[in-house]
This record gives structure tokens, sequence and C-alpha cells, in this order.
């Protein structure tokens, strides 16, 4: 057991890695009753083809993450979700497009739920015909999204965006990609994933920490793991082109959408990662919100209105920015993203700004350590990525002019989609 000291932020963990490989992090927060666990394996929707160490392929149809993130409540005898209720707990999951995390929260004694977490989490119980049932309960689901007008604006700008990448996949594939998917691919895709070598369990609690890792040790030496070859999602050979430049689209609104789309090149190193991503934040942030001396009267012109935003993201192998609005305007408000964007390329954002942007998001993340649930969604993440906790926080203060200036050269304004949401005539 190693115990992690923060003396700058007073905040402390433990964590050991258990012999079958599994990674527990305990954080203590005194003073609550709470605890929250969390436990997570880095299958996600990008990973419909992996590769072992021997190089061996594995190929999996889009949607396989989100399918088996519902089937892992499934068991013979017992519905797990009222078992966490009856316990006093509170259990959910969710898949994105890099992990499948599964959660549990409760103010009572956690020693049930965290074994019962272990427990269904280690195994997976499924047949034929409960697949074939829950196709269908997937299907919906699907489709009531694609009824959702945001949900169907922002699918289609990453098939605008991607012609190869997976990111161009809704996180539960396709009515299509779904009906493909078998028991079998289910089974194989869980024993390359969620084997507890792969697998990380992050615990943030009131209670005392060595109780509740000692639980943990004793719940993984009843059970036996066959060993596995790691797995790591296939690397695409992505083109810089945008797949679809322009692409329209109707449905049931009231007033037209519009999201205007960037392609971005990845960047390997998740440290670097993480503070361009900052950076490219602060310099929209001072370009298309209240910072900016034109957002009111984008406001006042009706350009844009409450529906408005933007987003960014950088991946290992992707990256993209986009802004979206409702509006009529939809030739004046790609003038003024356009006319911004070239604006901050060239000129960046004044020492000013930059250090308050750094003061307000960096007590932001301080204001996070005292969220359970943060604490816990963000040491996963950055575990997965290869970072320290405590650096990642850190690293906003780091950001200088010089930073800022690295992260304008990567706003490719090149690669552009347009999508257009109209409203049915």
């Amino acid at each position: 057991m190693n115990k992690v000291i923060s003396n700058k932020y007073q905040e402390s963990y433990i964590e050991e890695t258990l012999p079958n490989g599994l990674k527990v992090v305990l954080w203590q927060k005194k003073g609550y009753e709470k605890s929250y666990f969390m436990m997570t394996t880095p299958l996600g929707a990008l990973d419909i083809e992996q590769v072992d160490a021997d190089g061996k392929a594995f190929q999996f149809e889009p949607g396989t993450a989100h399918f088996l993130e519902h089937k892992m409540f499934e068991d013979e005898d017992k519905d797990v979700m009222n078992l966490f209720s009856e316990m006093g707990a509170n259990v959910n999951a969710f898949t994105s497009y890099t992990e499948t995390a599964y959660h549990f929260t409760t103010s009572e004694d956690p020693e049930a739920p965290l074994n019962l977490l272990l427990d269904f989490v280690q195994r997976l119980t499924i047949s034929e015909e409960s697949v074939e049932k829950e196709k269908g309960i997937i299907i919906q689901e699907l489709q009531m999204y694609q009824q959702m007008s945001d949900s169907r604006l922002i699918n289609e700008t990453f098939s605008s965006l991607f012609h190869e990448h997976p990111l161009r996949f809704d996180v539960g594939g396709s009515p299509e990609s779904v009906n493909r998917i078998t028991k079998s691919s289910l089974e194989e895709c869980y024993a390359l994933n969620y084997h507890p070598s792969t697998m990380i369990l992050v615990g943030v609690t009131g209670r005392e920490l060595e109780p509740l890792l000692e639980i943990i040790k004793n719940n993984q030496m009843k059970k036996q793991f066959k060993p596995i070859k790691n797995v790591t999602r296939k690397q695409f050979s992505e083109p810089q082109t945008v797949k679809r430049p322009y692409y329209q689209f109707n449905m049931d609104v009231t007033t037209p959408k519009v999201n205007i789309a960037y392609k971005l090149q990845g960047i390997k190193d998740g440290m670097q990662r993480l503070k361009m991503e900052w950076c490219l934040k602060f310099i929209l942030d001072a370009s298309f919100t209240s910072l900016s001396e034109d957002y009111q009267q984008w406001l006042i012109d009706g350009t844009i209105n409450d529906f408005y935003g933007f987003e960014l993201e950088f991946g290992e192998d992707f990256g993209y920015m986009m802004f979206y609005t409702e509006t009529e305007k939809l030739d004046e408000f790609k003038r003024i993203v356009e006319l911004t964007l070239e604006k901050a390329k060239a000129n960046g954002i004044s020492e000013t700004t930059l250090n308050q942007l750094k003061r307000r998001y960096y007590g932001q993340s301080i204001r996070d350590l005292n969220s359970f649930d943060d604490i816990a969604f963000t040491f996963m993440r950055d575990y997965f990525n290869k970072i320290d906790f405590f650096e990642a926080l850190d690293v906003i203060n780091t950001i200088t002019m010089a930073d800022i200036q690295a992260a304008a050269e990567l706003m490719d304004l090149e690669h552009q989609a347009i999508l257009h949401l109209m409203p049915i005539e």
C-alpha cells in the first residue's frame, strides 16, 4: 500500500495494485458520512477494433461497449439495481467514447454495496434470449435520441467530420450494428476488457480507508481470473479533410439550428493534451463568451440565443472544436465564428485575461475537491491518460502566454464542417 499526500491541497489517498492487477485508490474525506465508489474499464465506444500484444486483431460492432454496460446489470435470479437499493445505495453506470464506469453512492455502511459492485462487474451471465431482448430496448433508446434535435445535431456533426475514426458512430451504435451484436461477441469483448488488470476502482469516503481496502482484498482473493494479453485501441489512419463539408437535415423544430465544427489533430502525450485543452478553452472563453466585447451585440442582434455554446476536445488521434446556436441568421453566425476564430488565432488573448481565466478555473478545480464524484471521475480519467492527479490540478497555473500562442497555432481553420438543422416545411 502506498500513501500519497499533497501538502499543498491538504488531501491524500492510498493506492495499491492487487495481485490480480486491479488498481485500487481510496480517498478519505473526513467528517462526511457519504461514500462513492467507481469501477471503470478503459473500454469505450471508440474500441471497435483492438489489438493484443501478439498483434492479434479483434473487431466489434459499434455500440458493443454500451451493450455490455446494459447486460452487466443482468443476473439470473436477482435485480442488481434493487439489491443496491435494499442496501441503501444508489447505483448507476455510463459508457463514454473512452471508458465504461459503474458507480454507487451511499451514506450507509459501504461494505455490502462495495462487495456487490465488485461481484456484478466481475461476472457476466447472459443468455441468447436476453441478448436478443436487449437489442430491442437499446434500439428504442437510440431511436429516442435520434428524435432529440440537440443529440442528432452532435451525432451528424461527428459523421461529417470523420471518415474512418470511430467517433463517427454514436456511443450506442446504430440499429443495424446493435442487431449484429451476438452473445459470443459480448463475451469476447468482456473477457478482453473487464479483467482486473485493465480496471481501476476509486473510492471517496468519510470512512477509515484500511478496513475498506481489506474488504476489497478479501473479495478479490476469493476469485480466480484467467491471464489475458492486454489489448489496445487500434490507431486509425484518418484523413485531415472532413467527410461532409456541408450537411442539412430537417426535424420538427421551430427555429433552425447550426453547428460549425473544425477538425483538429490529436495530441499523443496526456499532459500536453491537457495543457493544450486548457489553453484553447481560455482562447475560446475570451473570444466567444461575455468576456468578448462583441458578445452582447450578438445577443441583441439575435445571432445567438440561450441555445449557444462551444465544445472542444483532444484525444490521442483526434481533435475538434464546434460552435452551435439556434438562429434564423445562419450566414451571420457562420461569419461571426469564422472572423472571431481568425482574430483569436492571430492575436491570442491578453495576459490580463489569461490570469483572470487561470484564477477562475483553478478556483473551480479546488472547489471540485469537495465533490466525491468529481474526484473519482477525474482521478480515473487522469489514470488512464497516465497523468498524476495533483500535477493535473497544477497545470492551469503553469500556463504561459507562450503556451497560449502554441495552442492558437493548433487551431486549424481549414477543415470545417457546417451542419444546418432546419424546420420541416
